[in-house]
């Protein structure tokens, strides 16, 4: 077992020895172990940066303990773990430094995590899709559950005092926002004859698929909760884009503001010109693909997952982050299957990611719907 999860799991013991000393009352006894907890944690950060390293001169230099000649592909043990073909010990150390120590293997559910460069590969597939995930505030997660603070009425003001003066109390408040990621996968078919080479790309073949998959739910879960939003316009047209960036949204909300809408919606606002003929929309110089209005970054969703609101176009208006916190248990975890895929000769695999999303402030978004009109 890696040091970085034996230190886990300590820090994880003392937690619990703290928790049922405050439940007994033991305050003090529990607040004694304050100092022994933070230094495991200093452990673990030694531990985890060691094991960095380690796997850095394993991996690019080709050394290993035992056999200084061997260069362990992570990619070739990745596949053979998935596949339930026997690794050895160095291959299994190899493969937990590449998963950075977030997860070793899962025997009851048979699954492993995706190694860190694999990971990079699924980013990369994501790049070219439209993710609402990116607009929000992500919060990377450890557990499958827990809270996190979360402040509220953030509108107050500094109090002056003089040296004989009591300091005012702050108008700050906060909450304790309760998460819990669930499970949300993809079961993928692949030839047995395939598999049987291990070296072979497993995440180039299944990662664009699950991908795809998995910005569509994210995006349709970030969805449901926008349609939550505090204040919902009805408009007459795009000039009442301008007035809730203007005046319905809090300035520095409007600052930050981006503006999502659907297929037909865009389609409506890129029609549109001013009096000499000019568009309304302008383009990002930065990224000439990207259109603006007033300034503000255009985001576009398919009609089938944001479809039209009583022949009305849909805008969501606001600053996403401020919205919505996306709870992101990090990695994906891959399981194999092959008595369902027997008579196709192939085998299933299960790909998994884990995640929640949460409201934080319901005044951030505006929802606005436009009638549908014909621009000439």
């Amino acid at each position: 077992m890696l040091k970085s999860v034996e230190i886990k799991n300590k820090i994880v013991n003392i937690k619990n020895d703290m928790k049922a000393l405050q439940e007994q009352g033991k305050v003090d006894e529990a607040h004694a172990k304050i100092e022994l907890l933070n230094q495991a944690r200093k452990e673990l950060e030694i531990a985890l940066e060691e094991e960095k390293e380690e796997f850095k001169n394993i991996v690019e230099n080709g050394k290993e303990v035992g056999t200084p000649k061997a260069k362990i592909d992570v990619n070739k043990v990745f596949n053979k773990l998935v596949m339930g073909k026997p690794v050895t010990d160095a291959e299994m150390e190899v493969y937990n430094l590449a998963s950075t120590g977030q997860i070793e293997h899962n025997p009851e559910k048979g699954g492993y995590l995706v190694p860190e460069e694999q990971g990079k590969t699924l980013m990369e597939f994501r790049r070219n899709k439209v993710s609402l995930k990116d607009l929000c505030n992500v919060v990377p997660v450890t557990t499958m559950s827990g809270k996190f603070p979360v402040a509220k009425d953030q509108k107050g003001k500094l109090v002056e005092f003089d040296e004989l003066s009591e300091i005012g109390q702050t108008d700050l408040t906060f909450a304790q926002q309760s998460w819990e990621v669930k499970d949300y996968g993809d079961i993928i078919p692949v030839s047995n004859t395939l598999l049987e080479d291990t070296t072979f790309p497993l995440i180039e073949i299944i990662g664009n698929n699950f991908t795809t998959k998995s910005v569509n739910t994210e995006n349709a879960k970030i969805l449901e909760l926008l349609k939550t939003a505090k204040t919902k316009v009805a408009g007459k047209d795009y000039k009442d884009i301008k007035t809730i960036l203007n005046v319905k949204l809090d300035p520095a909300i409007a600052n930050t503001a981006v503006i999502v809408t659907n297929q037909s919606g865009f389609d409506y606002l890129d029609k549109l010109e001013d009096g000499n003929k000019r568009p309304i929309l302008t383009t990002d110089l930065t990224t000439p693909t990207q259109k603006l209005f007033k300034g503000k970054r255009i985001v576009v969703l398919s009609d089938e997952l944001l479809p039209q609101d009583a022949k009305k176009y849909p805008f969501y208006i606001g600053d996403f982050a401020e919205f919505v916190n996306f709870y992101d248990r990090k990695g994906v975890e891959i399981a194999r299957s092959t008595e369902a895929g027997f008579t196709k000769n192939a085998t299933l695999l299960r790909a998994i990611e884990r995640f929640d999303v949460k409201v934080v402030d319901d005044e951030a978004v505006i929802y606005l719907t436009i009638p549908e009109t014909t621009v000439a």
